[in-house]
C-alpha cells in the first residue's frame, strides 16, 4: 500500500513520521495507554521551535487532520486514528530559571520529573504533580492536583504566563495582565484548557526549598528529604484504616495523606491480595511532622498492632516520584478516573472498598486497578480563590479538601467495561454526603475516566464561556477538544 499524500509537505523544517497504513501501532505512538487507538495517526510530527508548531498547524489545515498536541503521553481519553496529526511535543525542552523573578520558564514538552530535577539542583520547587513521566503543560490545562496544594495551590495557580500557537497560526503570549479575549484565553487555559491551543512554553512561579525548612535524609546524606509514613493493612482492617485516614482532616498545611486500597504488586509476599494502603507525607521539617496530631496519631502504637507493615522513611526531594514509577509503565487499557469531594463518610469508603474487592475479584486481570483518596489542606486554594487572578481561572470545588484518584488498569475490554461501571458506582457512592449537602460533583478536567458528563466538569456559566471560547479560537475544530459538547 502506498504512503499517503499530503499539500504542503515542504512546510515541514522538523522532524516528522508518515504513518505506514498497515501498522496498528507504531512504536513512536507508544503512550500510557492503548485505550482510544483505533488506528495510526495520518502523521506524527515532532517541532523544534514553536515556529514549526506554526507550520504543523497550517499542514493540518491543508489537509483536513484534526491536531492532538502530546507531551507525556498520559492522556487516556484522546483519540487516535487515521485523520490525527499527533504533534510530539518532546523536542521543546528548554528549561530557564529566573531566579531574581522567582519564575521558570519550560518548554511544552517538559517533563514533571525533568522540572523537579532541574529546580531542586537550583535550591527551588514548584507544584507538580506526582508522576515523573507527565508532561509539565498537560498537568496545568487540567488544573495540576499536586501533593504541595496545601503550601502553594495547584499547578494552575503557580501559571505566570503561557506562550500559545492558535488555530489561525498566530503566536501569543497570554497572562493574568492581559486584556480582553487573550485574559479570557489565558484563565480557560488554567483548569479546562485542553483543544484551545497549542501551548508551546509556560512560566511558572517557583518557591525556595529552604522555605520548606526540610531535615537531611540522613546523617550521612545532607539531601533536604520529605517525612514519609507507610503502613499497609489486611482486609480486615478496614475500619481501622478508615477512622485513622479521617480522623485528622484536614491536615497541616504541608501533610497530604493518602488512603487507598490494591492488591499486593508481583513478587511480594502479598502478591494479588487485598491491601489497604495508608501514607502521610510532610513537606517540612521532620520533628515538625511527629509532633503534628496527624503524624503522632500514625506512629501511635494501637494503629501499629493492626498493620502488616509499618515504616518511617526521609524521600530525598528529587526522589518524591519515585514510587509511583510502575505506574508509568505504557501499553494496556487505562484509564483515570477522579473527583474533588468535601466530605467523606466511613460507611461510603468502605462501600467502594467492597465493591472494588468484588470487581477485581471477577477480573483477575484488573489486579492493577487501585483506588486512592487524598486528604489535604485546602485553605490556600480556596484563599486564593477569592484574588482577581483566582477567581478567573478555571479551578473549581478549590474548598473540597478530598481527592479520589482511581487507576483502571486491565487487558481485556470486557474488564475495562466492568471498571469503568465500577468506577462510576463508587464515585457516585462517594459523593453521596456532598449531594446531601447540595453540592455538585466535580471532577478533575485533567484526569478524565473516558470523558464524564460535561456536567461534572464545571458550573453552568462557566460551561457557556468555555464553549464561547472554543468557538472564537477553535472554531472549525482544528484542535481535538474533550469538552465538546
Amino acid at each position: 500500500m502506498a504512503e499517503p499524500q499530503f499539500k504542503g509537505t515542504n512546510l515541514l523544517a522538523c522532524p516528522f513520521t508518515i504513518s505506514d497504513p498497515k501498522s496498528s501501532r507504531p512504536e513512536l505512538l507508544s503512550r500510557w495507554s492503548d485505550t482510544f487507538i483505533e488506528s495510526p495517526p495520518a502523521i506524527i510530527i515532532s517541532p523544534n521551535t514553536e515556529q514549526d508548531v506554526v507550520s504543523a498547524v497550517n499542514f493540518a489545515r491543508l489537509n483536513n487532520l484534526t491536531i492532538i498536541p502530546i507531551g507525556g503521553r498520559h492522556g487516556s481519553a484522546i483519540p487516535i486514528h487515521s485523520k490525527v496529526l499527533y504533534l510530539d511535543l518532546k523536542n521543546l525542552q528548554s528549561i530557564i530559571l529566573n531566579k531574581q523573578k522567582e519564575q521558570v520558564h519550560l518548554g511544552g514538552g517538559v517533563l514533571t520529573g525533568t522540572l523537579l530535577r532541574h529546580l531542586f539542583e537550583q535550591g527551588y520547587f514548584t507544584a507538580v504533580v506526582n508522576s515523573n513521566s507527565v508532561g509539565v503543560v498537560g498537568s496545568l490545562l487540567g488544573g495540576g492536583n499536586t501533593s504541595v496544594n496545601g503550601i502553594v495551590g495547584w499547578i494552575a495557580d503557580s501559571v505566570v504566563s503561557l506562550r500559545v500557537v492558535t488555530a489561525a497560526g498566530e503566536i501569543l503570549q497570554v497572562g493574568p495582565s492581559s486584556t480582553g479575549e487573550d485574559l479570557a484565553l489565558f484563565n480557560a487555559l488554567c483548569g479546562a484548557g485542553h483543544g484551545l491551543c497549542v501551548v508551546v512554553a509556560a512560566t511558572l512561579r517557583v518557591y525556595p526549598l529552604s522555605s520548606l525548612n526540610l531535615s537531611p535524609t540522613s546523617k550521612d546524606d545532607a539531601t533536604p528529604s520529605i517525612w514519609s509514613r507507610t503502613m499497609i493493612f489486611p482486609q480486615t482492617a478496614i475500619d481501622t484504616a478508615v477512622d485513622a485516614f479521617l480522623a485528622f482532616a484536614p491536615p497541616p498545611e504541608p501533610m497530604n495523606i493518602i488512603f487507598g486500597f490494591s492488591r499486593g504488586p508481583p513478587g511480594t509476599p502479598l502478591a494479588g491480595k487485598p491491601i489497604i494502603v495508608l501514607t502521610g507525607t510532610y513537606y517540612g521539617p521532620t520533628s515538625e511532622a511527629e509532633a503534628s496530631p496527624a503524624g503522632a496519631s500514625l506512629l501511635h502504637p494501637s494503629l501499629v498492632e493492626k498493620a502488616l507493615k509499618a515504616d518511617t522513611v526521609q524521600i530525598p526531594f528529587p526522589n518524591i516520584n519515585n514510587g509511583v514509577e510502575p505506574l508509568n509503565a505504557h501499553g494496556g487499557l487505562k484509564s483515570m478516573s477522579a473527583a474533588r469531594i468535601s466530605r467523606l463518610s466511613p460507611q461510603a469508603i468502605k462501600t467502594a472498598f467492597a465493591k472494588y474487592l468484588a470487581v477485581t475479584e471477577k477480573y483477575p486481570d484488573a489486579a492493577r486497578t487501585a483506588f486512592m483518596f487524598q486528604s489535604f489542606n485546602s485553605s490556600k486554594l480556596a484563599q486564593f480563590g477569592t484574588t482577581p487572578e483566582g477567581r478567573g481561572k478555571f479551578v473549581e470545588a478549590r474548598d473540597r479538601g478530598f481527592c479520589t484518584v482511581g487507576v483502571l488498569w486491565c487487558s481485556e475490554p470486557a474488564t475495562r467495561d466492568a471498571l469503568v461501571t465500577f468506577f462510576e458506582e463508587a464515585t457516585a457512592i462517594l459523593q453521596k454526603d456532598d449531594e446531601e449537602d447540595g453540592l455538585a460533583p466535580r471532577v478533575f478536567p485533567g484526569t478524565m475516566k473516558f470523558l464524564p458528563g460535561r456536567r461534572d466538569l464545571l458550573p453552568e456559566e462557566k460551561l457557556a464561556e468555555l464553549d464561547r471560547l472554543h468557538r472564537k479560537w477553535n472554531g472549525d475544530e482544528l484542535f481535538w477538544s474533550p469538552y465538546k459538547v
